[in-house]
């Protein structure tokens, strides 16, 4: 009965992490549905197939927005609750799958990225969980389960159907069926996520081949704001297809994201320049900001007080969006509160001509 009881307890805490999730979901200031596109986007520099499942998750915010929101809110309800508790384990575990599909590359990327690294303790959880017999008491599925069980004795005619599958763990299934069943699907929902990250080629904006230009220059700077908040300048701006050479100017603060790597991608050779010494991965101890084309795979980070220059060569036309990847926001979430993700600021567009 103990066990049990604990079985219950780790239930509604894994309900509760998924009504925080929620709440960050909701709550207004956070701005999720608005700022879900620049999001996927931070992700393309690291996906594990390369960027173009993530821009196309970009080009579609509202249906991905709210597929995200709506598993989280079911989540949410059904663990801390106990309703439908044994479905939840697949759904959830599934979920967590495919996201750990889509964003693992940010797990050697981004420090302390949440919704990265907790997805394999959830799909553990799940399985504990699933093998433990939850929802059999403390919940709404053992409620219901009783209700139903009372009124089957008092109508044994009537009623001849079972229990609702899903609401409680079916009696023809045993724990260790249902946990091969949940093992064997867990496996395929990570498959298909990393068949998401390989299966969306970036698709040039033009049918045609662009046309390879000469070398052009384009200078940028990161200065810090009126209102304080650190400003890339200028956020949108042309250039031409061909060798580009990009020169930023950082004047902010330096600032230490620990535990970054910070790997160059994208530009010629794999490195930038840092006050003129050439780098393949820049040390975390000052990276202040990043500039980040996902549509070029490119990642290239500035240290306050340096001066970077890289060249990368640009074959494609269009437009095209930049990022600031690194945690610069000026609230208590560095990685959600602005300018993180503020166009004009810290996310802007590249016009290929």
């Amino acid at each position: 009965m103990r066990s049990r009881r604990m079985i219950e307890v780790l239930r509604i805490g894994l309900g509760v992490v998924w009504v925080a999730n929620l709440g960050f979901i909701v709550y207004p200031p956070n701005n999720f549905f608005g700022d879900f596109s620049a999001t996927a986007l931070t992700f393309a520099p690291v996906s594990f197939g390369g960027p173009g499942f993530p821009d196309y998750v970009a080009a579609h915010p509202l249906f991905f927005s709210w597929l995200v929101a709506l598993i989280t809110g079911y989540l949410a309800v059904a663990f801390t609750l106990g309703l439908t508790t044994k479905v939840a384990c697949f759904v959830g575990s599934f979920f967590s799958a495919v996201l750990f599909a889509i964003q693992i590359g940010t797990i050697f990327v981004a420090p302390g990225g949440t919704d990265v690294g907790e997805h394999p303790l959830f799909i553990l959880i799940s399985a504990v969980l699933l093998v433990g017999g939850a929802g059999s008491t403390l919940s709404l599925d053992a409620v219901v389960e009783k209700r139903w069980a009372e009124y089957r004795a008092a109508h044994p005619v009537a009623v001849r159907r079972p229990v609702p599958s899903g609401w409680t763990t079916p009696l023809t299934l045993s724990s260790r069926t249902l946990f091969v069943y949940f093992v064997a699907g867990t496996l395929v929902s990570l498959g298909v996520g990393i068949g998401l990250t390989v299966a969306f080629p970036l698709q040039s904006s033009s049918s045609a081949p662009p046309a390879i230009g000469p070398t052009t220059y384009e200078n940028l700077s990161v200065n810090v704001a009126p209102n304080g908040w650190p400003q890339y300048t200028p956020s949108n701006f042309t250039i031409h297809t061909g060798l580009v050479v990009i020169t930023i100017v950082d004047n902010d603060s330096s600032m230490n994201w620990s535990g970054c790597p910070c790997p160059v991608t994208g530009t010629v050779g794999g490195v930038e320049k840092i006050n003129g010494t050439p780098l393949h991965i820049v040390p975390s101890d000052n990276v202040a900001h990043s500039f980040n084309v996902p549509a070029l795979n490119l990642a290239v980070y500035s240290p306050g007080g340096a001066t970077v220059q890289f060249s990368v060569d640009v074959t494609r036309t269009g437009e095209l969006v930049w990022v600031c990847v690194v945690p610069c926001g000026t609230g208590a979430d560095p990685y959600s509160t602005p300018p993180m993700g503020v166009p004009g600021f810290m996310t802007g567009t590249i016009t290929v001509v």
